[in-house]
């Protein structure tokens, strides 16, 4: 077929400008489509990566703001801390890294486009620009977000959370005091557990010059969470607010195509996202790469049923994961603060903060939650009339 380019990619974010480079890396002609003048503007996320970062992409030492080693883990009455002997986060400057990835894709021969993107023909492989313009390509991939065009094109379902964030400068002080602890305030991040705010949750994230990203996602709007926020500081805190942002976290369905003739998508287009937690860069930086290698392979065979191989093999990585994640999601909405209470205490009771700091981690959850069920720790730490329903949830007899 006669083509502008090879590939062209929607989204000129953190996952588009990733697939993008290794795509121009391997000789293919190669453009990224955003409306965006400022890449990485507004900020939407929390710019939380785990130590695994490295495992699928760069981090320039520029970018990160602060490592972290542990959390405290909170509920209305009840404190949990969990932690490692070396970092396993780090805290990055979402805007920097966005551009870093952007300009390292420009200079490796991409092609950048500043056009909003209104639909596709995923079988001809046309990308249609609100200037009337088209452009042809060989394959499409959809990076664009949430609330993505190209997803909605092939009649995807896109729910979603809201999520709200601020930047804030909080005293360390201020900090010690609400964790009940004189450690190090910026090597820990902090997560609290409220059954209004479930299956979400509100987290403090240490930067630097004693300044946090507090934040939360839940089902209430933004406003309602504004409200939320807003207490919890004024509970909390002496603070000042620097500024605000929001933004929505896709819900991972597993019944969405991410391949349809011609078109690909990736990260939270096809909703790529952890179902705890909502993060899901790294997955998507995964996802670039597994993506990558069936683009190349259907462009050299000029088959596009290759293709399919990209969705079969994201779901035979991922899929059981994050089955775990939705059984884990699917229990604590069951808790009210009183069963969050009673479930921290139990955790304390039963030694849990060692397993946790050992076996926890920030990407695969799935380990911990089998070691929880082998040892037969869940049903130490539920509520007792919730037994039944956690039997169900998570297919034990």
């Amino acid at each position: 077929m006669n083509s502008d380019f090879d590939v062209v990619v929607v989204g000129a974010g953190p996952v588009g400008s990733t697939v993008a480079y290794y795509l121009s890396e391997s000789g293919l002609d190669v453009a990224v489509v955003d409306k965006k003048k400022q890449i990485g503007y507004p900020l939407q996320c929390a710019g939380i990566l785990s130590k695994h970062i490295f495992d699928f992409n760069e981090l320039p030492k520029e970018v990160i703001l602060n490592e972290v080693t542990g959390a405290f883990l909170h509920t209305r009455n009840h404190i949990l801390n969990v932690e490692k002997d070396t970092a396993v986060a780090y805290i990055i400057d979402r805007v920097a890294y966005d551009n870093f990835l952007l300009n390292r894709s420009i200079e490796s021969g991409v092609q950048l486009i500043n056009q909003k993107v209104v639909g596709v023909d995923s079988q001809k492989g046309i990308t249609y620009l609100s200037n009337d313009e088209e452009i042809r390509s060989r394959i499409i991939i959809g990076c664009d977000g949430y609330n993505s065009t190209l997803s909605k094109c092939i009649s995807n379902s896109q729910d979603s959370f809201p999520a709200s964030q601020m930047l804030v400068e909080i005293d360390d002080e201020n900090v010690n005091l609400f964790r009940e602890s004189e450690r190090n305030c910026d090597d820990y991040v902090d997560t609290y557990l409220l059954d209004d705010i479930l299956p979400g949750f509100l987290w403090v994230i240490p930067l630097k010059n004693n300044q946090y990203r507090v934040g939360m996602f839940s089902t209430q709007n933004h406003r309602k969470q504004d409200e939320v926020l807003n207490s919890f500081l004024d509970e909390n805190f002496d603070y000042k607010i620097i500024e605000k942002y929001k933004g929505f976290i896709p819900i991972f369905n597993d019944r969405n195509k991410i391949v349809k003739d011609r078109l690909l998508l990736i990260g939270d287009a096809a909703s790529q996202v952890k179902p705890t937690s909502g993060g899901g860069l790294l997955i998507a930086f995964d996802a670039c790469k597994i993506a990558s290698r069936y683009v190349i392979e259907a462009i050299n065979n000029d088959d596009i049923n290759i293709l399919k191989g990209y969705q079969k093999d994201f779901r035979s990585k991922y899929l059981k994961e994050f089955s775990y994640q939705l059984k884990v999601q699917k229990t604590l909405s069951l808790l009210n603060d009183d069963d969050l209470d009673y479930l921290f205490l139990k955790l304390k009771e039963n030694d849990c903060e060692k397993l946790i700091s050992e076996y926890g981690d920030m990407d695969t959850q799935s380990k911990l939650v089998k070691e929880f069920i082998k040892r037969g720790l869940i049903f130490k730490i539920i509520p007792t009339f919730l037994f039944k329903k956690v039997v169900n949830i998570f297919g034990l007899r």
